[in-house]
């Protein structure tokens, strides 16, 4: 999906000359607020921000969302969000839905982004190495990068291989840890307990990194899951995921690795007339519903408006005032039935 593309033009020098130092104070007094919330966040009205230029500053917004996963709108939302209050264009990229999965869509998306010039870019990278180049390409032009979401790397570090300024997400591998862990707590998991993990998306490597987190937890209580790979396909997803169930019982719990994954789980419980204690990872309303209604015992969050929202915030920030991007931790945030109903609000906000 495509807004406008603005035309080619330079960006940090240019950009600090015509904005000069009178959005530091605003600016900077949302990014405290921001961050002193601690959690979520409903966002300023836009009449509070600070005056627009004559010519507002123009951002790219690339992803590998797919359109058919509902845990993204937040994410663009919050993208969405930031440059309406900030006055500034974003455009947003995501692969279509023939697309889901593909690394070359997202590397293509990101091209174009690059050949507009922009005054910065936020980006997902899903992949390890398919991203090297383009990343380059942008650092060689000067296009300051921040990349939320997934990193390349556990710990969300730029390299040479992959240059960017710095990661706006949760550490994809401790938040798989989280969901083990609480597992062993919640269901009271023991050494040889047969639990299923579904991975929806097997080549992104946050979700394999997730994964990975997911088995050294549970190395150390003495479990080894089974993981089922399926896709962004719901329907066809929880046929594999029913088919499973229906040919293997007595499992001790099932784990996912995304909503998907969770639509996934919940559809193939039904068509195959059996129950499971589910795990699960992110938040939508779906999410939100099966845990209100106790179908689901927990979620780990990462927080996805947020990420949206810092990642324009910081690439503005840099743009205007010269301040690198710093990384920052939007998660893991547990949330149970004990405190997923004071979220409501905040879920019909921010487009879950």
């Amino acid at each position: 999906m495509q807004s406008e593309v603005p035309a080619p033009g330079s960006v940090r020098g240019r950009l600090r000359r015509r904005w000069g130092r009178r959005l530091a104070v605003p600016v900077v007094a949302l990014v405290a607020t921001s961050m002193a919330t601690a959690g979520y966040i409903a966002g300023a009205s836009a009449s509070s921000a600070t005056p627009r230029a004559s010519d507002p500053l123009t951002f790219y917004f690339v992803s590998h969302g797919c359109p058919t996963d509902p845990f993204w709108p937040p994410v663009w939302n919050g993208a969405a969000d930031a440059g309406k209050q900030l006055h500034v264009k974003v455009d947003i990229l995501h692969i279509t839905a023939a697309e889901c999965g593909s690394t070359a869509a997202e590397v293509s998306l990101l091209q174009t982004a690059i050949a507009a010039h922009p005054a910065g870019i936020a980006t997902t990278v899903t992949d390890a190495t398919s991203f090297s180049s383009v990343l380059k390409t942008a650092a060689k032009d000067g296009i300051p990068v921040v990349v939320f979401n997934s990193a390349p790397t556990a710990n969300g570090k730029p390299s040479s291989t992959n240059p960017f300024l710095a990661y706006i997400g949760q550490q994809n591998y401790s938040a798989g840890q989280g969901l083990a862990q609480e597992a062993v707590r919640e269901f009271g998991l023991k050494a040889g307990a047969k639990v299923v993990v579904i991975d929806h998306e097997p080549t992104n490597i946050s979700l394999n990194q997730r994964l990975q987190g997911v088995r050294a937890a549970f190395k150390v209580v003495g479990i080894t899951p089974t993981v089922i790979n399926t896709s962004d396909n719901i329907s066809q997803g929880a046929s594999i995921v029913g088919a499973y169930f229906t040919t293997h019982k007595n499992l001790a719990a099932v784990l996912t690795l995304g909503t998907t994954g969770t639509d996934e789980v919940v559809q193939a419980m039904s068509s195959s007339g059996t129950h499971q204690k589910i795990g699960a990872m992110d938040l939508d309303s779906s999410t939100l519903s099966y845990i209100e209604r106790g179908i689901v015992a927990y979620t780990v969050d990462q927080q996805p408006y947020l990420q949206g929202y810092l990642s324009i915030v910081e690439l503005f920030l840099d743009a205007t005032e010269g301040a690198a991007p710093v990384p920052i931790s939007t998660g893991p945030v547990f949330l149970t039935s004990k405190n997923v109903r004071a979220l409501s609000k905040y879920v019909a906000h921010t487009g879950f």
